[in-house]
């Protein structure tokens, strides 16, 4: 039992190495200039080690990505739950658009390459950290009375995502002319309208 927990731990810290040396190299270096090779060096790796864990160099983005769940469950959410509802949503929505920012347009198009290749089921999943955390704010609003109480937050959900992603990728084509933040920020607002509690209230 001690040796099996012993590899498995190893293999974790492996694994964890590899990702380590990817989000340093990748400050350095473009995706597409990334190898395996170069990846294997650094970690002080085999390569048969390093596809012992990732099946293809894109995988790495795949996982790389996971980190923005726990980032917004763990801070982003808590701090727009300080926010009144409304405001929340739409500050929650320009972080996600931050974040994209801090990765770099290089890494993000490579996370659209990934969603495509072999990552979709992860990316598209609404049950993850960044979604669910937006889900909960949507809930509040709904709680609270500031959207109406027959919203759909799940088809809710899902525009507001739509419709930050879209920006995200208008943003990569773009190569980053455009404020991300306030191109959100304007466009979630005026959606929201139609879901208001009040015909008359104002976000």
């Amino acid at each position: 039992m001690e040796k099996k927990q012993t590899r498995k731990q190893q293999a974790l810290q492996t694994r964890a190495n590899i990702l380590a040396v990817c989000t340093r190299l990748l400050r350095e270096h473009t995706f597409d200039e990334l190898s395996i090779t170069m990846i294997c060096r650094e970690a002080d790796i085999s390569v048969g080690a390093f596809y012992h864990h990732f099946k293809t160099k894109s995988d790495i983005i795949v996982e790389l990505y996971r980190d923005v769940d726990a980032i917004f469950m763990n801070d982003v959410l808590p701090a727009c739950c300080l926010l009144p509802p409304l405001e929340a949503i739409l500050q929650y929505l320009c972080e996600q658009c931050g974040y994209a920012e801090t990765m770099g347009i290089d890494s993000i198009k490579n996370v659209y390459k990934a969603q495509i290749d072999n990552g979709n089921a992860f990316f598209a999943s609404n049950a993850r950290g960044l979604p669910n955390g937006l889900r909960l704010l949507l809930q509040r609003a709904v709680k609270e009375r500031c959207l109406k109480a027959n919203t759909d937050i799940e088809k809710l959900l899902e525009e507001l995502l739509i419709m930050s992603r879209g920006v995200i990728y208008y943003w990569c084509i773009r190569n980053g002319e455009i404020d991300m933040r306030s191109y959100i920020y304007h466009m979630a607002e005026g959606y929201l309208q139609a879901y208001l509690a009040k015909a008359d209230a104002a976000l």
